[in-house]
């Protein structure tokens, strides 16, 4: 399996009118595999969207290293092809669609790419189908729902034909059901081999990751499965996060003489507590 994110040392600063630095990540050091699902976690602050921004090549390192698929994102004449290497889905959709109709929408980013027409008809139809927005090709995007917006915003980023794909606070803004549709098709991309970096502030949402990492003050505080982070009660507090519900009603459990085995969904939780009966 190859490495198509690498990050040494990375650090980057915001330069305020003054000229004083400000830190806003602090030597991460981070290494993504083809095909893994990473999940970065932190409060408000953490650094994790400035990180987003810097897989992106929307920012550049002030120090360190960060590589895409082999590419420096320092360097100015690489930043075009890893904005298609890795693509991004932003947590508003609004601010991310720019087309009256949905299928114009969808080709907007390959037809700047100078793909030829035939491919992005192709492109177009095969991303709305993996999103299940195909019969909505003619719609006008401001007329959709939330959770259908930032469907048709992951289809335009799937038309770029990415190696990745950053998910930054995607579903934050969705209703429960919304959210659960935007989580399915991430699974799904994720089964078929894409790469996603999901950042989140919902744990639950981390249950099945690969690899999990917590940011706090633009520090990594700790990278490790979700059992690793999920059941360190030390980590969670200093990062100032809540596990998943099972997670948390499992140490509640634990606390009061219940013996279990460590559970992360509800569904293993469930089983356990049936059981006992």
């Amino acid at each position: 399996m190859q490495q198509i994110l690498e990050v040494e040392a990375l650090k980057f600063a915001y330069i305020s009118e003054d000229e004083t630095y400000h830190f806003a990540l602090n030597g991460i050091d981070l290494a993504v595999q083809e095909g893994e699902f990473v999940v970065i976690l932190g409060h408000n602050g953490s650094g994790k969207s400035t990180f987003a921004r810097l897989v992106n090549a929307l920012n550049t390192p002030t120090s360190g290293r960060l590589e895409v698929a082999g590419m420096d994102t320092a360097k100015e004449e690489n930043q075009l092809a890893i904005r298609e290497t890795a693509g991004m889905v932003f947590q508003n959709p609004d601010n991310q669609l720019v087309a009256t109709v949905v299928d114009e929408e969808v080709a907007f980013g390959p037809e700047n790419l100078g793909v030829p027409r035939e491919e992005i008809l192709e492109r177009v139809q095969q991303s709305l189908r993996m999103v299940g927005m195909e019969q909505y090709q003619k719609r006008a995007p401001h007329m959709l729902s939330g959770g259908q917006k930032q469907r048709i915003a992951i289809a335009s980023t799937l038309a770029m034909h990415p190696k990745m794909i950053i998910f930054d606070e995607a579903t934050a803004m969705l209703d429960p059901k919304g959210r659960s549709d935007i989580l399915e098709i991430i699974h799904q991309l994720n089964a078929q081999g894409m790469t996603i970096l999901l950042i989140t502030h919902f744990m639950e949402e981390a249950v099945d990751a690969d690899q999990v990492v917590v940011m706090s003050n633009g520090f990594v505080l700790k990278k490790g499965t979700p059992r690793e982070i999920f059941f360190d009660e030390g980590l969670l507090q200093k990062a100032e996060l809540l596990p998943p519900f099972a997670a948390q009603l499992y140490m509640d459990l634990k606390k009061r003489g219940i013996a279990l085995n460590p559970a992360l969904t509800r569904e293993e939780l469930a089983e356990q507590l049936c059981q006992l009966q």
